[in-house]
């Protein structure tokens, strides 16, 4: 079953009231609905409902399918932040669909593309971005 939103998806699962039902979050899909894919990760781990996620690319007016970070490069950072803060270690998976590119290295792209995301969240200094985020300081 879909939802058109995380927060459709969470009352839903409310009222089917069975532990076992969650949401696989489609970044690709938050981005096409004009959602932030962040937002909605956060809004649904609150929650305990992200059982696992999809990762891929677009321009926000299709569901393009594109290699990771071809677009979106600080909202891709931003939505492993979250989970990252969350130590959400759950299932997730490439949800790519190329027409013209070889698929394979267009796979491979995509996750090293997300190594360097993993590698940059571990030099990242979390308790000083965290307080400017408290302070609300960009700089």
């Amino acid at each position: 079953m879909t939802w058109d939103s995380a927060a459709k998806s969470l009352l839903g699962i409310e009222k089917i009231g069975l532990d076992n039902v969650g949401i696989l979050l489609d970044f690709g899909h938050a981005l096409f609905a004009g959602k932030s894919p962040a937002g909605s990760a956060q809004l649904i781990i609150d929650r305990g409902r992200l059982f696992s996620m999809d990762v891929k690319d677009n321009l926000r007016g299709w569901d393009d399918d594109l290699v990771v970070s071809t677009v979106r490069m600080t909202e891709i950072f931003e939505f492993f932040y979250v989970l990252k803060c969350n130590n959400w270690d759950g299932v997730w998976q490439l949800d790519q669909f190329l027409f013209r590119e070889d698929h394979v290295e267009a796979a491979n792209l995509s996750i090293r593309f997300l190594k360097h995301i993993y590698r940059a969240l571990d030099k990242l200094n979390m308790p000083a971005l965290q307080a400017a985020q408290r302070e609300q300081n960009p700089l």
